[in-house]
């Protein structure tokens, strides 16, 4: 077991035990993922925070370490944002984690691992010194709340952003400013033409609507799809007071 003496930096992953290369370099990934979007949500009207890696030879620790000019305000708030983000997360409180989704899913690849290996190995992230443990049990609480809790019909508008062919059935992704992922869009065959041709205009789709637990539309079945026109089609100012002035 890892103890602070031998931690390299103030963020260190340590992945206890052995474990396969390739589970290895994923679970580098998904740190590396982890630590990039606690810093860029952290990152406010700042520099840019780089890091650099740092390894303990030998062992399964993997650091990061900030560039020296950072200040330490702001290395405050990313060590205490890893360190909250993952304690919510282990408790399932998602909407009070401060984590983007991506982020999210970073920890639950992580967490993944330690389930597969029925925690044996003792992932932990280690926070000024400080173990913090990845169970299992934050990659079931995190399916829990990604897996669709209700539906209901409604309409989502959103600037079309992906098409693929899905088995007779085209799938497309409308992507709303109000969420940071696109919403999964699945249009029937009769639409299909209509769609191809509406590729990253805005548009507006109704149907069926399935939901997370916490309200945030996942996916949407179409019934109807509509182009919106561009901002630079609508009326201008000038248009709208000749309108008025004709009534």
């Amino acid at each position: 077991m890892a103890t602070p003496d031998i931690i390299p930096t103030d963020l260190t992953l340590d992945l206890g035990g052995d474990i396969a290369p390739e589970e290895f370099l994923a679970a580098v990934r998904s740190f590396f993922g982890y630590v990039s979007e606690i810093t860029e949500a952290q990152k406010g009207d700042g520099a840019e925070i780089t890091w650099t890696v740092r390894v303990r030879e030998g062992s399964s620790l993997i650091g990061v370490e900030p560039d020296s000019f950072v200040p330490s305000s702001r290395l405050s708030m990313i060590y205490r944002q890893a360190t909250h983000g993952l304690a919510a997360a282990g408790s399932g409180n998602f909407a009070k984690s401060g984590l983007s989704e991506k982020a999210v899913g970073h920890l639950k690849n992580l967490s993944d691992l330690a389930l597969k290996h029925g925690n044996g190995n003792k992932i932990n992230l280690w926070v000024k010194k400080k173990p913090i443990p990845i169970s299992g049990a934050i990659s079931i609480k995190v399916q829990e709340d990604w897996d669709t809790n209700y539906h209901d019909f409604g309409v989502i508008e959103g600037r079309l952003e992906a098409i693929q062919d899905a088995s007779g059935s085209i799938k497309i992704g409308i992507k709303d400013i109000l969420f940071p992922r696109a919403i999964k869009c699945v249009v029937p065959e009769k639409m299909i033409d209509q769609v191809l041709n509406s590729f990253r205009r805005r548009v507006e789709v109704e149907g069926r609507i399935h939901y997370r637990k916490n309200g945030t539309p996942i996916s949407i079945e179409a019934d109807a799809f509509t182009v919106l026109p561009e901002d630079d089609e609508l009326p201008d100012a000038n248009d709208v007071r000749g309108i008025m002035a004709s009534i």
